[in-house]
């Protein structure tokens, strides 16, 4: 009986301690300024400033698109930025896409999907890559241009949810 006593003891401070440390790691990181918040978001990204591939302001919120070397090729990760009370903070609640695979030679994608930004806005991201300069992105609503990369092909827009 004392060592089922003490073995659940153990586990439920091993899972108190872990529950919190999950809460300190999703908490986020308040910062002065954007340029602040972009590079604490370069390290946790754990990438360059050079990845940085655009910038997008959409319905009041900011987003960061950034490419990514993943084991299996090229991926791309979006990130925004939070606003609250005159400080930034870089939110990811997203998980990066794959949008270039290294074993298939010609690989055109379209990928789309939801997401909500930090404040509680809804908004759909388009990505994908393209040897044409001037890709065209089917939305729910309508065809549009989205912002391209010019090195890498990558293609982005970003609208909000109605």
């Amino acid at each position: 009986m004392k060592v089922v006593l003490t073995f659940a003891i153990a586990m439920l401070a091993l899972t108190g301690c872990s529950a919190l440390a999950n809460d300190e790691a999703s908490e986020l990181k308040w910062f002065k300024t954007k340029e602040e918040t972009i590079d604490h978001g370069i390290k946790e990204e754990k990438m360059k400033k050079e990845d940085i591939i655009g910038e997008v302001s959409e319905n009041g919120e900011t987003f960061v698109i950034y490419k990514k070397q993943l084991e299996e090729g090229l991926g791309v990760g979006v990130s925004s930025i939070s606003e609250q009370d005159g400080k930034y903070a870089w939110y990811d609640p997203d998980q990066d896409v794959l949008v270039k695979n290294n074993k298939v030679k010609k690989y055109f994608s379209q990928i789309n999907w939801g997401t909500t930004t930090q404040s509680g806005k809804s908004f759909t991201i388009y990505i994908g890559v393209s040897e044409d300069q001037s890709p065209i992105v089917k939305t729910s609503t309508s065809e549009v241009s989205p912002a391209i990369d010019k090195k890498t092909g990558i293609y982005f827009y970003i609208e909000p949810t109605k």
